[in-house]
């Protein structure tokens, strides 16, 4: 009997990003010796515009497309839905992408044969490719994300936006995305690093890519601004799930905070915004590292960008 994966999209209230997101997957090549399912968790069970897209798109889909309606709200409680639908499935392996993002066909080929090739025991991360509105400076895509990482290269962390998780681990480790912040942003930062925590390996594959197009909304510096202070919130919580100490993360977000804020400083005055802006964002999220240490939260999700 063949393993069975499925590609796994939490949605709420982004009917249009969705349907784009499905008829991708509806193109993709499919790795030999491996049965393919897709299941997509509506999260808004008020309007249940993501079933409607997939009830539009199933009947004519190249393989099973299904939908499950979270009446809980929350990210972690629509990501811990697709682990019990996986569970009932009896599935194999669970890969995550995001309903604003696209595939290319030969995506889940370089996923799927890349952790076969790590022994399909290990996470496997895919790369996101970020395209910006042409309204925006370039130094944006600059600033804000990382540079590209390397296939092979092992993480502490990854996200939920382009990963491949085999269903024995999740079984075997016990793990569970916590439901206790469930519009808060973080949470598969805090999954992968009890996973790693717990012995497992998270391995990145750049070959594996996904698309998303940054909407307008999220292309100003008030949207980025509020990321990365989420972001510190969201460090601070790993560095505490590490066993770091409390004082130790504070005293060392403060100290990062004055570097930063002298830089922006600087930049601003010798360079403007372009100079200026990436310090302005390392400033906040180490405010949000520092308030995170004493438990401040950040409902990153409360409000949805379409």
């Amino acid at each position: 009997m063949h393993p069975l994966l499925v590609i796994c999209i939490c949605t709420y209230q982004r009917p249009e990003r969705l349907r784009s997101s499905l008829q991708s997957l509806a193109k993709l090549q499919l790795p030999t010796g491996l049965n393919v399912a897709a299941l997509v968790v509506d999260n808004d069970s008020v309007t249940q515009a993501g079933r409607e897209v997939v009830e539009e798109l199933s009947g004519s889909f190249p393989f099973t497309l299904n939908c499950a309606v979270e009446e809980r709200r929350g990210i972690p409680c629509a990501r811990n839905r697709c682990i019990d639908e996986l569970d009932n499935m009896g599935a194999d392996y669970l890969v995550f992408i995001d309903d604003d993002e696209w595939v290319e066909p030969d995506w889940l080929i370089q996923l799927y044969d890349y952790s076969q090739k790590l022994g399909g025991s290990s996470v496997v991360c895919g790369s996101v490719v970020r395209r910006w509105p042409d309204s925006v400076p370039a130094y944006y895509s600059r600033i804000f994300y990382r540079q590209k990482r390397k296939t092979g290269e092992q993480l502490n962390y990854c996200a939920t936006s382009n990963v491949l998780i085999p269903m024995s681990s999740i079984r075997s480790l016990g793990l569970r995305f916590n439901e206790q912040d469930p519009l808060g942003a973080g949470t598969d930062v805090i999954f992968f690093t009890e996973f790693k925590a717990k012995g497992g390996k998270i391995v990145y594959c750049l070959e594996a890519r996904v698309y998303e197009a940054v909407p307008e909304s999220r292309a100003n510096m008030r949207w980025l601004s509020r990321r990365k202070f989420s972001a510190g919130i969201t460090l601070a919580k790993h560095k505490l799930a590490k066993g770091r100490g409390h004082t130790s993360i504070f005293v060392s977000a403060l100290g990062q905070l004055l570097i930063s804020s002298i830089g922006c400083i600087l930049g601003l005055i010798f360079g403007g915004k372009r100079l200026g802006s990436g310090p302005w964002l390392r400033a906040c999220r180490s405010a949000g590292m520092a308030c995170g240490v004493f438990g401040v939260r950040s409902e990153f999700y409360r409000v949805v960008d379409h």
